[in-house]
């Protein structure tokens, strides 16, 4: 017997799939789940008619993601807690899958220029170095400098910007029903250097950069030229003591609140800025009622209350880098996505699309023109362009460029840092030059699955890019 009721959503997925795709930067993806069972993965297009797919693929019951290379990376933080890493080229299918380990919570994933991934803890004061195809896990980096009493710091969103990067660290106190225990932190990690950076060398030990602001709930929202950075502090819940506030990642200091809680008008959920003259923020009041509100960021003066519930219905929200804001809606027999005018807050559907399950994240692929660059970086008189393909299997062409007629050092390196090849690249009239990496040693031998660094130096500088290869 055919059931009739699998057949229509196969159906429904393959028209999906076999339709006219848009660009990367045109469609995004909502994050599903009841909290009771495996979530669901849908994308949506991000101009009108905003339409949502049917459910993609399968993911844990407390999932958050990131975009990296083309694919969604799925931290699933409840249930063991593991990475899964989905495919949208190949009709969303999980291409790898892998546990960091047990009882330690994993919350975010982040990624080096040389392509090693970090992944944050909850549960363990450590700060994971992995490997993303094979999700070994390269290297434990203790975060209990940073703990307070019960020795966790409970870190969560990180944000990368150069080679260094940023993590959040909440500080609860779980013997007190994760009340606050002080300030949070934003950790700063060397990954090049594999080593924490010092935000106050006139304090014993080695310091985080200390927030206005405690319990640091919210994922972080980097400012265009990757020198300031947003976070959004909950503080303790029921008090008016949190908000947005301003890091400045050169100085490593706080630069003070943007809005208030008191402004807001409720403990701060979720928060977006869309450009220099307005913002948007999820709050809770004491009931638990949640409400979108629009803000201004020079002044923290709320403009508007865009939307109002009478539940805890808005989870999250994103701004698409131009016209429109999403927000997700749970409430009750009606959830689904909201979209609004940014410029005015108005409307623009008459009810939720809905999402299947209800939705709790939504995740944008970053507007180029948004992407971050090194806080402090001296210009290279060397380049390195991406190698090409990327994944290789296993053969990729490495070109570069540096002065006329010069010479350039050419190595690949692990990521435990171990040399694996290495070439002496003559650059041509045009300061061009290229090599062949043919997936073997230095003897010859098969380099095995993995993420690499390639690394060229000469003309007093160097420059740096991540190659996977895939056998």
């Amino acid at each position: 017997m055919i059931d009739t009721r699998r057949a229509a959503t196969f159906l429904a997925i393959a028209l999906w799939l076999a339709a006219p795709r848009a660009e990367a930067w045109d469609e995004a993806v909502v994050l599903c789940t009841d909290y009771t069972g495996p979530g669901s993965v849908r994308s949506f297009q991000r101009s009108s008619p905003w339409s949502v797919s049917p459910d993609l693929a399968t993911v844990g019951v407390d999932p958050v993601a990131r975009w990296r290379d083309g694919l969604l990376w799925v931290v699933n933080r409840a249930g063991g807690g593991n990475v899964q890493v989905l495919d949208p080229a190949d009709g969303w299918r999980t291409v790898r899958q892998f546990s960091v380990g047990a009882g330690r919570n994993p919350q975010d994933i982040a990624f080096a220029p040389d392509g090693a991934a970090y992944v944050s803890c909850y549960d363990e004061a450590v700060l994971l170095r992995v490997d993303p195809v094979t999700g070994a896990v390269l290297e434990e980096i203790s975060t209990s400098d940073f703990a307070d009493a019960d020795g966790l710091p409970e870190t969560g969103w990180m944000e990368v910007v150069g080679w260094r990067l940023h993590v959040t660290a909440q500080r609860l106190d779980r013997d007190n029903w994760y009340t606050p225990a002080g300030p949070g932190l934003l950790l700063v990690y060397d990954m090049q250097a594999r080593a924490w950076i010092d935000a106050d060398p006139a304090l014993a030990g080695v310091q985080g950069i200390a927030l206005q602001g405690a319990n640091p709930w919210c994922q972080p929202e980097l400012a265009p030229g990757g020198q300031l950075l947003r976070l959004g502090c909950a503080g303790w819940y029921g008090l008016a003591d949190g908000g947005v506030e301003e890091i400045d990642l050169v100085a490593l200091r706080s630069l003070g609140w943007l809005v208030t809680e008191a402004a807001l008008a409720g403990d701060l959920l979720d928060f977006t800025l869309a450009g220099e003259d307005r913002a948007f923020a999820i709050v809770s009041d004491a009931a638990f009622h949640t409400a979108v509100k629009m803000w201004r960021p020079a002044d923290g003066a709320v403009l508007a209350t865009l939307k109002a519930s009478d539940a805890y219905s808005y989870p999250d929200l994103a701004w698409d880098g131009r016209d429109w804001l999403y927000i997700a809606d749970r409430t009750p027999g009606a959830s689904g996505l909201w979209i609004l005018a940014a410029a005015t807050g108005s409307e623009q559907v008459a009810a939720p699309i809905p999402t299947g399950l209800a939705p709790v994240r939504l995740v944008l692929p970053r507007d180029p023109a948004l992407t971050a660059v090194p806080a402090v970086a001296p210009r290279a008189a060397i380049a390195l362009a991406p190698p090409c393909p990327n994944p290789a299997n296993p053969a990729a062409t490495l070109r570069m460029s540096g002065p006329a007629g010069g010479r350039l050092d050419l190595r690949v390196e692990d990521l435990r840092g171990r040399r694996v090849r290495g070439a002496t690249i003559g650059l041509d009239e045009g300061g061009e030059g290229s090599f062949l990496f043919d997936g073997l040693d230095a003897r010859g031998r098969p380099v095995a699955s993995g993420c690499y660094l390639v690394i060229v130096e000469g003309a007093g500088s160097a420059a740096r890019a991540s190659l996977t290869v895939v056998r």
